[in-house]
């Protein structure tokens, strides 16, 4: 399976997916790509997010930063302060960066969720913008921003007319009001041109290390039941890093297909991904499953688990029981010797005893017998 390109803009909408977050709200929308993968440490992604129904406890506006396929940065309208997010997190910053970013941001805030509520009564709505910019191969920045609607692409920023401009009645409304603010359009030209280069150089210096980190993948083969007569087998592969990965299957030495699947990064930067292929019951072990990724020195071979060791669980659940009911017997054996007088079997003995209780300190030879 060739893992699918990450979609960094589409983690942007979590909130939205969460349950409640928008219930009578339409439905998320992911903006088109505008990295493909063999230019993905080149660019510099925000990705913002305004919805004009929030439910209670949520946010109204956040944000997202993307470095490439890393996210970077986080912000949203409860915290309202820019923060480092995953990998990026230890990057070395001049002091000043962060509050840099969270006035920026502040003021995009206020942009969108003034743009929802120049839209009316007639939502909720989303309003969603992909800001930032690209290096080519000739290292000229190339400004990203676009626009989304309750699912749509329907608006962009066009830098060489200074202007917003949209087919849909919306895209003028929204426009229009933004225009109001004298210092709007010069805002945007000068971070799409200047202030996201920049920062994108920067940075590419200062967290080189989180660009050029490779993280060799953890791997696991499972097979399950599924209809009658067959199984799926699974392949997973855990923090890995850089995202470009590739599981295929093999049977006996033969190809065997790349099966479906999926990918995603995890918090602290890194990936996971997943294939599952259906076979015959009874055929598991036959198969194996192959993962490439420039973490490794060469293709990996995994094997299926074999059942001893998935059924080391359950055996550890049965001795543990076996073990709490003999310290529970034991217990009561305990109580019961002590009750009649009798010794407990871990207290010492004197020699000339023969079998009676060390006497207690301080007691007399009367209270002792």
């Amino acid at each position: 399976m060739r893992v699918p390109w990450p979609q960094p803009w589409g983690l942007g909408l979590l909130f939205v997916l969460l349950p409640g977050t928008l219930s009578a709200g339409p439905p998320p929308y992911l903006l088109s790509s505008p990295v493909s993968p063999a230019e993905s440490h080149r660019s510099l992604l925000y990705h913002f997010t305004a919805v004009s129904a929030p439910a209670s406890g949520t946010p109204a506006f956040w944000v997202s930063g993307w470095l490439g396929p890393q996210q970077y940065l986080s912000y949203n309208n409860l915290r309202a302060q820019a923060e480092p997010y995953g990998a990026w997190v230890w990057e070395s910053q001049v002091s000043w960066y962060w509050e840099k970013e969270t006035t920026d941001l502040r003021i995009k805030e206020t942009l969108f969720l003034e743009g929802l509520k120049s839209l009316g009564e007639g939502g909720p709505y989303t309003l969603q913008g992909l800001l930032g910019c690209e290096l080519g191969a000739d290292n000229v920045s190339v400004p990203v921003a676009k626009f989304a609607l309750n699912g749509e692409e329907f608006m962009e920023f066009n830098t060489k007319l200074g202007a917003w401009k949209g087919d849909w009645p919306e895209s003028l409304t929204i426009s229009t009001k933004w225009k109001q603010d004298p210092e709007a359009i010069n805002k945007e030209k000068t971070f799409l041109l200047y202030s996201c280069p920049h920062r994108l150089l920067g940075h590419l210096e200062r967290g080189r290390s989180n660009l050029e980190w490779k993280e060799p993948p953890s791997m696991r083969l499972k097979a399950r039941p599924s209809s009658p007569g067959f199984s799926v087998l699974t392949c997973s592969a855990f923090s890995f890093y850089p995202p470009e990965l590739q599981l295929r299957f093999i049977r006996n030495g033969m190809a065997a297909g790349s099966g479906e699947g999926d990918s995603g990064p995890n918090g602290d930067g890194s990936f996971h991904a997943w294939s599952s292929l259906t076979v015959k019951s009874g055929d598991e072990y036959h198969y194996c499953c192959v993962v490439q990724h420039v973490g490794l020195a060469q293709p990996l071979t995994v094997q299926l688990e074999s059942s001893a060791s998935s059924s080391m669980p359950v055996v550890g659940l049965v001795i543990g029981f076996l073990l709490l009911v003999t310290v529970a017997a034991g217990g009561a054996l305990l109580w019961r010797r002590m009750k009649k007088g009798l010794p407990a079997p871990w207290i010492s003995f004197r020699g000339d005893d023969v079998g009676a209780l060390l006497p207690t300190p301080g007691l007399s030879k009367d209270a002792e017998s």
